[in-house]
């Protein structure tokens, strides 16, 4: 399992659209890309972390 997070309240991230023009919010595209399953949760007392489940890569 691989996380990440950051304490800023804004709200929970989705993944990013097809919008080829935005410099930021691909983060999550690439976790879709790559994990089983991911979620986000709280960080108290504001903020927020990421979970991701890998994918198995082996052939």
């Amino acid at each position: 399992m691989q996380q990440g997070g950051d304490l800023h309240p804004h709200p929970r991230p989705t993944a990013a659209g097809p919008d080829p023009l935005p410099t930021g919010g691909r983060g999550l595209t690439l976790v879709t890309a790559l994990a089983e399953h991911w979620e986000c949760v709280p960080y108290p007392p504001s903020g927020k972390t990421v979970r991701a489940e890998l994918l198995d890569g082996t052939p």
